[in-house]
């Protein structure tokens, strides 16, 4: 299930489920005092952030408060409250869902990182086993281009000769600006644009220098997505340059 359906799904479940709730507690209502009552609410609240995330969480939670309000507080069935203990425990219970809400937003975004960090691994893994079966360097190139959302990759030799590229007809003009290993910041730029995710590539493009054994190389990029590169992407990226850096010194010694 993709993750935005996904998250529809527990935003309906923790508002249905925070009504049926209430609904199923109305005979404990003579029992004991609503206060009482919303510790069940807020634990619902917690296991709704936990498996759904913050925006689920935020709706339980606000379902959560009015449902204890409408079912279990005097008078019923309406949205006032009349006990002065009442209104301690809806607020309580509004203020501890929110903070459920926040600790299910943490957990996504950890979430969401891990998940990126795998995938730019799984990019580094299948580019070395590119090469370990010989791929074409053009392919491999192209591999990079849609793994990182670019709109070029061009590999050259120190004196500029185009070893591979991805498109194959790219004929832009060189880069100008150099960038620096690890986060892709352009050197020598007073001025930096960002996306979503982070840092973007400079409008005419940018170059990694590769360093092999006996010379070096460079690895020119053009971006292809407003979001720019986070500080992983950025990373993994310059892991990606290096491993050809290293592949291009293999075969120099090659006999």
């Amino acid at each position: 299930m993709k993750p935005d359906r996904e998250n529809r799904v527990w935003m309906i479940a923790g508002a249905l489920g925070s009504m049926v709730l209430g609904i199923a507690l109305i005979p404990l209502r003579s029992f004991t005092s609503a206060s009482n009552l919303a510790f069940v609410f807020l634990a619902f609240a917690i296991v709704v952030a936990e498996l759904g995330g913050r925006s689920a969480a935020l709706v339980t939670a606000v379902m959560s408060a009015i449902s204890l309000n409408f079912f279990l507080t005097e008078p019923y069935l309406t949205l006032a409250i009349s006990k002065s203990e009442d209104v301690v425990a809806f607020l309580a219970l509004a203020a501890c869902g929110l903070i459920a809400a926040a600790f299910g937003k943490r957990r996504a975004r950890s979430i969401e990182l891990a998940g990126r960090a795998g995938e730019e691994l799984d990019i580094v893994r299948r580019l070395v086993e590119h090469l370990r079966d010989g791929v074409p360097l053009n392919e491999v190139l192209s591999h990079l281009r849609q793994s990182f959302n670019l709109n070029a990759v061009v590999l050259r030799d120190e004196s500029e000769r185009v070893l591979a590229s991805s498109p194959a007809n790219w004929t832009r003009a060189l880069p100008e600006v150099q960038l620096a290993p690890d986060t892709l910041l352009p050197s020598g730029e007073s001025r930096v644009t960002f996306g979503r995710a982070g840092l973007r590539l400079p409008t005419g493009g940018g170059r990694l220098r590769i360093r092999s054994d006996g010379g070096h190389a460079y690895l020119d990029l053009w971006g292809g997505s407003s979001d720019g590169f986070g500080l992983r992407e950025s990373q993994a990226l310059n892991i990606a340059a290096s491993i050809l850096g290293h592949e291009l010194s293999r075969r120099r010694a090659r006999p």
